[in-house]
């Protein structure tokens, strides 16, 4: 199937995953590769089979590969339009796209796949000067408590002092 990319401003080939986006993997077996049956649903046998669906949705939830799952999901629409994918079933992944163009336009996977890209420049730089103890607890509460950082927009004072309240009331309760 071929899709126009208005981020990347040409036809692609969309037959296979996107390649910005690798299939989550673990070195250990994971429910859906150990009972695969037990996660295949159709948009019509999610109301007729709710224990199944409820069982399924407990064991993605227990997943260590739950959130890259749900991402490669939500990126390659054609290869999941059936099953459960990170407890998700068909008709939601359909709404959290349309809540990801909301947000982020309707080049979002373009805008993840920067993100991601970004995430592990990062990262490969963290491993020459890492962060102390002191300043990757601050990271993590940051990001528990305001979530990302939006791109391109600059930070009031008044959002940095109330940032900055969160942080110093997540480390205390930490």
């Amino acid at each position: 199937m071929t899709r126009y990319h208005p981020g990347v401003g040409h036809y692609t080939d969309h037959g296979g995953p996107d390649p910005r986006f690798p299939q989550p993997q673990s070195p250990t077996p994971t429910a859906c590769q150990i009972n695969p049956s037990l996660f295949d649903f159709d948009f019509g046998d999610c109301n007729r089979r709710e224990k199944e669906l409820a069982k399924a949705r407990r064991a993605c939830s227990g997943c260590p590969l739950v959130a890259e799952c749900l991402k490669w999901a939500l990126v390659n629409e054609d290869l999941t339009e059936v099953g459960v994918w990170a407890a998700t079933t068909p008709r939601q992944r359909k709404t959290l796209r349309k809540r990801m163009v909301d947000r982020l336009g309707p080049d979002w996977i373009d805008v993840l796949a920067h993100q991601d890209q970004v995430r592990r420049e990062r990262a490969a730089a963290a491993r020459h000067t890492p962060l102390t103890v002191d300043q990757a607890r601050i990271v993590r509460l940051d990001r528990e408590v305001n979530g990302p950082m939006p791109p391109h927009r600059s930070v009031t004072p008044a959002q940095q002092e109330r940032n900055r309240t969160r942080l110093m009331a997540g480390l205390k309760a930490a």
